[in-house]
């Protein structure tokens, strides 16, 4: 009878079967967790490249004289047009430190606070592989990135926990009628790219639309299991990577369908990099025309050098998670679930509130064009007038803001404050319109509420009035 292969990772002190703290400390190749450190490092160097070869360090960051800023952020200093590039500066040596590997957690650092100052100061600039660059920055902090031959499975679990995160949630969001039954808004998306070669006809019928909205809510609902699925994960592994070149070539969305592509791989087994390093060599040796090298082989010795034989491994004994790291990392756990969610808490529906919409993975989740006019009255005089908000804001910031209810306040309270400035108490109301999927525009905040006196906090805001 042959023997059963042991896995001494199945069975923990005594012979029971291992905790699963004991299966988060069992060590594993640290190889794969490599190839997502050089990932973020390439991406993040890409990224701060196209912000200043396109122009969007002034456009974006520095040119804006007034900012739109995320709830409790509003302490974080504005940078003029030399201070973003000195930002963007550290994001690209923050690239060059996480290629390099060298000092690997410092340049994470780096990175978070560079790159999540660049992205703190502007809330119209929020995207979510934003998002997901700034976790992976401060994952990179903590976890050992660093090449060494072993980890804790625990930190491979982690990332693969992270990006889970993504598709999953990007999955549930996916479940509802606008995206399964009416394919919106790729049915409105997808006929601008008529022009693509070979398959632009295909995007302007209909139909492609509806194959494509339920192809995608299942490939996010599913792929993560595919990948833990050994006899799977191939399959799936073709599908991340035929499913991000498609969304690179149909959405204007960066860098980051290549960032998935690379850190997906962090599915497959922990050495693979090491595996995949010891065929490429087992092939070149037997072809050593295909590396440059001689065909004629070296002569072997008659005599061939004997290697001692390995000593016998003792039984180490099994690894503990510290407490503090066990804590923090459920923690963390806990927080990227919850703040997916907490759109629950809410009521109305957070595509058309926006309340708990940001920080949620809702990708290509809707289309929303909306228009806002600020009306500006001055009780002790009895005039009313209109601002003009473009005084203030770019035209992408203007675009963002007019969809989006706490930033349409934040505007309010700016004309206010420009009015106070110029010795003028004043109360701003607005007469906000908002089109959702397609659908007509509709009112969508209560234009009898003065926005300017309203309190900024995380509660429900009562003067968004109830969407379709």
């Amino acid at each position: 009878m042959r023997a059963r292969p042991t896995n001494h990772h199945a069975t923990g002190p005594s012979g029971r079967p291992p905790t699963w703290t004991e299966r988060a400390a069992a060590p594993v190749s640290g190889a794969s967790l490599v190839v997502v450190r050089v990932a973020l490092g390439v991406v993040v160097l890409a990224s701060a490249a196209r912000t200043l070869t396109y122009g969007w360090a002034d456009s974006l960051y520095s040119r804006p004289r007034h900012r739109f800023t995320y709830l409790g952020l509003d302490w974080v200093p504005q940078p003029g047009p030399l201070g973003i590039r000195l930002l963007l500066l550290g994001v690209a040596v923050a690239g060059i430190g996480l290629i390099t590997g060298r000092a690997h957690r410092w340049f994470a650092a780096l990175l978070v606070v560079t790159f999540g100052w660049i992205e703190a100061i502007d809330a119209t600039t929020y995207l979510n592989h934003y998002w997901f660059v700034t976790l992976l920055a401060v994952l990179a902090v903590v976890a050992p990135l660093d090449g060494r031959p072993q980890v804790a499975a625990g930190w491979v679990w982690l990332i693969r926990f992270q990006v889970a995160v993504v598709y999953c949630f990007a999955g549930l969001a996916k479940l509802q009628p606008d995206w399964l039954v009416h394919a919106l808004p790729l049915e409105l998306w997808l006929p601008a790219r008529a022009d693509l070669p070979v398959v632009g006809p295909l995007l302007a019928e209909p139909a492609t639309a509806h194959l494509l909205a339920v192809a995608g809510a299942g490939y996010d609902c599913l792929v993560v299991a595919g990948l833990l699925w050994r006899r799977s994960r191939p399959f799936a592994w073709v599908a991340v990577v035929g499913f991000h070149v498609a969304t690179w070539v149909l959405f204007p969305i960066g860098v980051f369908p290549w960032l998935m592509i690379a850190v997906s791989t962090v599915f497959w087994e922990p050495d693979w990099p090491v595996r995949a390093r010891r065929g490429a060599r087992a092939l070149l040796a037997r072809h050593p025309e295909a590396d440059g090298t001689d065909e004629a082989a070296p002569v072997a010795s008659a005599h061939p050098p004997t290697t001692a034989p390995a000593p016998p491994v003792s039984a180490a004994p099994p690894r503990r998670v510290r407490p503090l790291v066990l804590g923090a990392a459920a923690c963390w756990v806990a927080v990227q679930v919850a703040l997916p969610l907490r759109h629950l808490a809410y009521p109305g529906d957070h595509r058309w509130t926006t309340e708990g919409y940001r920080f949620g993975w809702n990708v290509l989740l809707v289309e929303r064009s909306g228009s806002v006019t600020f009306v500006v009255s001055e009780p002790t005089s009895g005039r009313t007038w209109t601002a003009d908000a473009e005084a203030l804001y770019t035209p992408n910031q203007i675009r963002v803001m007019s969809g989006e209810p706490d930033l349409i306040q934040q505007a309010a309270r700016a004309i206010r404050d420009e009015e106070a400035a110029r010795g003028h108490r004043v109360e701003v109301r607005v007469d906000a319109w908002l089109s959702f999927n397609g659908r007509p525009a509709r009112r969508w905040i209560d234009p009898t509420v003065d926005l300017a006196a309203e309190p900024r906090t995380l509660w429900a805001k009562d003067w968004i009035l109830p969407g379709p």
